[in-house]
């Protein structure tokens, strides 16, 4: 039985967590034996700390997260070093005692210090990388010694191919998306209501409450919003329900497993630009509004967005009534929810095994 090691993060975004978990589902329906290791757990009491900051400091403090952001751009070597020297002694322990024939990554953090490691101490691991960003990932994720790198577009390949990593290398997978994420057959119907899923809108809680607010004015609609792990949030919008300044007809939510089901009786989602929850989203045939996004690791997503005609860009919420307004009285929705029908926004999970049973 082959044995798969998952690299990843449990609270660093949801894209790393939910590409893990698809990998890791699909791998053991077909009989692999899989572990996924949270890194940042090998790198001791700094790593739980880091990890732990990581929801707070990009929700509250995004300049102060921005700062080492910028420092792992302009110096990615530097940081994949003091990684290596913080996992290097676990994440021995770790192979050691599971005995994996391949290493994947999720997680830009655990790339070229992976590959580093690997060499340093003369294991010889096959080392894939799962990119999640989908447009121009952030330097961290560049590795030109990893054996394989799969990555969600074509336009990630493009950005690649320039940066000089080997084509023979490099393989269009698509985004590892939860398999009760089913991709629909028939355009999604308006009937008499266009329905809203408000997903994290904004970093900035004030601009996600108000996102919510001008949103719910709108006639003929229907409002949902889920905060996820966001408690903040939530208790913030059900204290501004309670008060009045949110119509009761507006349903909140904290963290919910049933996405699927929201996403599938939703025509529109407004949500900052997660690439898993972009694509996630689009297979399900949801109009997109990229409302918001990480500064520094989520940039470009949005590009993803436009440039498929999915939806649009609106990261002040002072404008989005009027926008939102337009797009719905207008011919946009209908050519967007058509446009979504016909992605080819592929599971990458699908590729990525079929690769592995090949090629292993």
């Amino acid at each position: 039985m082959k044995k798969i090691l998952i690299l990843t993060a449990e609270r660093t975004g949801n894209g790393h967590k939910s590409a893990a978990n698809a990998l890791e589902k699909k791998l053991n329906n077909i009989n692999y034996e899989t572990k996924q290791l949270d890194c940042f757990t090998m790198m001791g009491k700094l790593g739980t700390l880091l990890e732990n900051s990581y929801l707070p400091i990009t929700t509250s403090f995004p300049l102060l997260y921005y700062i080492p952001f910028l420092f792992t751009q302009i110096f990615p070597d530097i940081m994949h070093f003091w990684v290596y020297l913080k996992i290097r002694k676990k994440l021995k322990q770790e192979i050691s005692e599971f005995k994996p024939d391949i290493i994947i990554s999720v997680h830009s953090m655990f790339t070229k210090s992976i590959s580093y490691f690997l060499k340093r101490e003369k294991i010889d691991i096959p080392f894939y990388i799962t990119v999640i960003d989908l447009v121009r990932p952030p330097r961290v994720w560049f590795d030109k010694n990893a054996d394989v790198i799969f990555v969600p577009t074509e336009k990630v390949k493009e950005n690649y191919l320039k940066k000089g990593i080997d084509e023979n290398k490099i393989f269009v997978s698509g985004f590892p998306i939860r398999e009760d994420i089913k991709k629909r057959k028939n355009r999604k119907v308006i009937k008499d209501k266009v329905k809203i899923l408000i997903v994290n809108p904004s970093v900035h809680l004030k601009k996600s409450i108000k996102y919510v607010k001008e949103v719910s004015k709108l006639e003929k609609v229907s409002v949902s919003v889920i905060c996820g792990r966001d408690e903040r949030l939530y208790n913030a919008l059900k204290k501004e329900q309670n008060l009045g300044k949110i119509s009761e007809d507006v349903k909140i939510y904290s963290f919910v497993d049933n996405m699927n089901e929201f996403l599938e009786n939703s025509h529109i989602i407004l949500t900052k630009a997660g690439p898993n929850m972009i694509l996630e989203a689009v297979k399900s045939a949801t109009a997109v509004v990229v409302t918001g996004h990480i500064k520094g690791q989520e940039n470009w997503n949005y590009k993803y967005v436009i440039k498929n005609n999915y939806g649009f860009k609106c990261e002040n919420p002072s404008k989005i009534y009027n926008k939102l307004y337009n797009f719905i009285n207008s011919s946009e929705l209908e050519k967007c929810l058509k446009n979504v029908l016909n992605t080819n926004c592929d599971n990458g999970t699908e590729f990525i095994v079929n690769y592995l049973k090949e090629n292993s």
